[in-house]
């Protein structure tokens, strides 16, 4: 889709308008697809690095006890590799 554009207002400020050039839009027939797609690959991605991941609806909470360097270590592998 061409030609969608953003503002975001505040009370009575309004920001400068943004054009959009990537992303789903808002109550598209594919956005739940592309969102299926989305949150599987980041399930899948940080279970490798054993890196809990809790979902709920369309939010995802993630957890990991971090103990030494190595557990930091292993943490940033995950998101690097997101």
């Amino acid at each position: 889709m061409c030609g969608r554009s953003h503002a975001a207002r505040i009370d009575d400020a309004v920001s400068d308008i943004a054009e959009l050039i990537s992303g789903v839009v808002q109550g598209s027939g594919i956005g739940p697809v592309m969102f299926i797609a989305y949150i599987n690959e980041l399930i899948y991605i940080l279970k490798q690095f054993g890196i809990k991941v809790k979902l709920f609806a369309d939010d995802v909470k993630t957890y990991v006890q971090i103990v030494n360097c190595v557990d930091m270590e292993r943490l940033q592998s995950a998101l690097s590799a997101l």
